[in-house]
């Protein structure tokens, strides 16, 4: 179920890699149709705010018309940090699937805290989130 997007992610982070961003992407996919990709791109942009998940739900967003991606999977090569995990909240993105946990040193900062505490963002719902997912093995979560 999850490993076509998967394989995907891999097939972007090659391309990241080679920009000299980290390997890090993101698709956002609802009803079976991918609705936007990212790419890491904070040392090409020179913009902080440039991260894969980021770009993902900005391209999901102009394609749909709307900032509410309810209902939509964002599948991700690293699980997200905490400025992206607060943009999935308020995007309303249903399930988080990540390959890897979160590259942050500290599990203190790790967006996982914000994905999963009903007090942030409490009118906002709390997305399933899957991690340790590869394009090869499929969770037993599904």
């Amino acid at each position: 179920m999850h490993a076509p997007y998967l394989q995907r992610c891999a097939e972007l982070a090659a391309r990241a890699s080679e920009t000299g961003d980290a390997p890090v992407v993101a698709l956002i996919v609802r009803d079976g149709a991918i609705l936007g990709e990212g790419i890491e791109a904070v040392r090409r942009s020179h913009d902080a705010t440039a991260h894969a998940e980021m770009e993902a739900l900005r391209a999901a967003s102009r394609r749909v018309g709307s900032h509410d991606l309810s209902g939509s999977t964002l599948y991700t090569s690293v699980a997200p940090c905490v400025m992206c995990a607060f943009a999935i909240r308020l995007a309303r993105i249903a399930v988080v699937v990540s390959a890897a946990p979160c590259g942050d040193a500290d599990d203190a900062i790790s967006g996982l805290d914000v994905l999963a505490n009903p007090a942030i963002l409490p009118a906002r719902p709390l997305p399933v989130v899957i991690g340790g997912v590869s394009a090869t093995k499929e969770s037993p979560h599904e």
